[in-house]
């Protein structure tokens, strides 16, 4: 292999995952919107924001993360059997580039997802009025969700560099030299 192709393949997986993350995010602001609605409620401590209906349960929290872990996990595998054929020669080297690549995907993923969500109502409530309705942001809650990504990149890297054939070693050229007596 030569040194431009081991560089491309030590490059070629963050550059990757940058744009898969950046796709990532707006596919997953795409499939979790509409923002669920909320309300700011007068409480004893103040006004506060709370979803409407006020106990939507789990579900809101599991639809915006559940599409984090779907969406991420689904690119990483991309990103994993990209990597893995870039770097089928040089597997150690190829797979921290992978990882890297999956870590910048992540930080990716997050910032385009979160720009294009609306802002925490939360911090809304100071400019509104108790009874105005505010759409909710999208979070993922939890630092589990966030593996999707490396252990993604990692199965379709471990995959790829598995279904390949190895290399066959180069055939010794025959001898012409005599045999040792013995």
């Amino acid at each position: 292999m030569t040194r431009t192709n081991v560089t491309g393949a030590l490059v070629a997986p963050p550059v990757l995952g940058a744009l898969l993350g950046a796709l990532g995010g707006w596919l997953w602001w795409t499939w979790w919107s509409p923002a669920p609605d909320g309300r700011i409620y007068d409480t004893p401590t103040g006004p506060a924001w709370y979803p409407d209906p006020f106990d939507p349960g789990i579900t809101g929290d599991f639809g915006g993360t559940a599409t984090f872990v779907v969406t991420g996990f689904a690119l990483a595998l991309v990103l994993g059997l990209v990597g893995a054929w870039l770097a089928r020669e040089q597997a150690v080297p190829g797979l921290v580039a992978v990882l890297l690549g999956a870590g910048v995907a992540v930080g990716a993923m997050v910032l385009v997802g979160a720009a294009f969500s609306p802002a925490d109502p939360a911090t809304l409530v100071a400019d509104h009025a108790v009874g105005d309705r505010l759409p909710g942001s999208m979070q993922v809650t939890g630092w589990t969700p966030y593996l999707a990504w490396p252990v993604g990149a990692l199965a379709g890297y471990l995959v790829l560099l598995l279904s390949l054939p190895s290399r066959p070693e180069r055939p010794v050229p025959p001898s012409f030299a005599p045999a040792p007596p013995g």
